[in-house]
């Protein structure tokens, strides 16, 4: 189903179905380790998953606040994190055990970075690779992990507030949707319209996702609903079935993950997400194993003065499972998205396609 890929050295790397793991030079290989809570081959009980993540340096602090949380409030197996290879060390003391650091450049058949930075012919490239580059590095897991049938894809600046079951006792996958609710500022720091609007943008079902799913998948989506709500539960099946259709529906030898960069039409800087693209699929072709679930979360945490402190979180808590604190909602990315929502729209439309 999935093409073997050759590494920069010449080894055989991932391929779905078979554990065939590339070693890092200088560092541990690819096999993951079972740790923590429920460790061993996957069940179908609580806590029988992984969380897997991808993160930057600047991300870590947020990373570091939330695996505490995710230990207190999703039972998992492991926390699996892709980081580049400078971060490993680091990563490694600050995060410390229950946690597998993994080399983002070992992960993605036949793709790295830089490669994509390099080769990819998409808006925004190549400063916008590393966000294109995260997404497949989150659905590439299977490849590590072959025998399990599902995770928990969370974002790495996200913070769960209050237990949240990702899967039903009986494997069910709960799909959490995006409502209005979610552009609600979170306090009156917040609460001028520029950011309101720029809240209500970011939780809009963004159309040029749902366009290519229809042109990579040939079959449409619902777009009046959009799942991108920061976690993404994952039964692999469905996952293999999807990724495999991109790689059967598209010529070429590339893998699935070259064949979404290369087909991918639009002048928008975001064409591609993982979790509208999964949600969509799974709902449509795998029904009986997925259920939408509604949950209380916020985005633009980092609009908050002390938004990380340990009362705010409190507070947060009592009315949301999960708040986002996103880097590109900080203070000062605030002011910019500010100034550029207030241009007109014509000049707006042309900073989006890059004219």
């Amino acid at each position: 189903m999935f093409r073997q890929a050759q590494s920069r050295s010449g080894q055989t790397g991932f391929c779905l179905g078979k554990k065939v793991l590339t070693p890092i030079e200088g560092g541990p290989s690819y096999s993951v380790t079972p740790c923590g809570r429920g460790a061993g081959a996957p069940t179908q009980g609580a806590g029988s998953f992984d969380i897997v993540t991808a993160c930057r340096r600047k991300d870590l602090g947020t990373l570091q606040k939330a695996h505490p949380l995710l230990q207190k409030f999703i039972p998992h197996r492991r926390l699996i994190v892709f980081t580049a290879r400078p971060n490993l060390s680091l990563f490694r003391a600050k995060l410390g055990s229950f946690v597998e650091i993994l080399d983002e450049d070992k992960v993605v058949p036949g793709m790295t970075l830089e490669k994509l930075r390099r080769e990819g012919q998409l808006p925004g490239f190549p400063a916008g690779a590393g966000w294109y580059f995260q997404q497949f590095l989150k659905l590439s897991y299977p490849l590590l992990e072959p025998q399990a049938k599902r995770y928990l894809i969370w974002d790495a600046d996200t913070l769960p507030l209050r237990p949240i079951q990702p899967f039903s006792e009986s494997g069910e996958a709960h799909l959490v949707g995006v409502t209005e609710d979610c552009a609600q500022p979170l306090g009156d720091v917040s609460a001028d319209e520029k950011t309101r609007e720029l809240l209500r943008r970011a939780t809009r079902p963004h159309a040029p996702y749902f366009d290519n799913y229809e042109h990579l998948l040939g079959e449409a989506a619902d777009p009046n609903q959009s799942f991108i709500s920061q976690h993404m539960a994952i039964q692999v099946e469905c996952l293999k079935q999807l990724l495999s259709v991109i790689e059967n529906r598209w010529p070429g030898r590339d893998g699935w993950a070259w064949k979404i960069v290369r087909n991918l039409r639009g002048r928008d800087a975001n064409l591609f997400s993982e979790y509208e693209f999964y949600a969509h699929y799974a709902l449509r072709h795998f029904p009986a194993q997925h259920k939408i679930q509604t949950l209380s979360w916020r985005r633009g945490g980092r609009l908050l003065p002390g938004a990380k402190g340990q009362n705010q979180l409190r507070e947060w808590s009592k009315q949301f499972d999960f708040v986002a604190l996103e880097a590109w909602i900080s203070p000062w990315r605030r002011m910019l998205v500010r100034a550029y929502l207030g241009l007109p729209e014509s000049v707006r439309r042309w900073f989006r396609q890059g004219v």
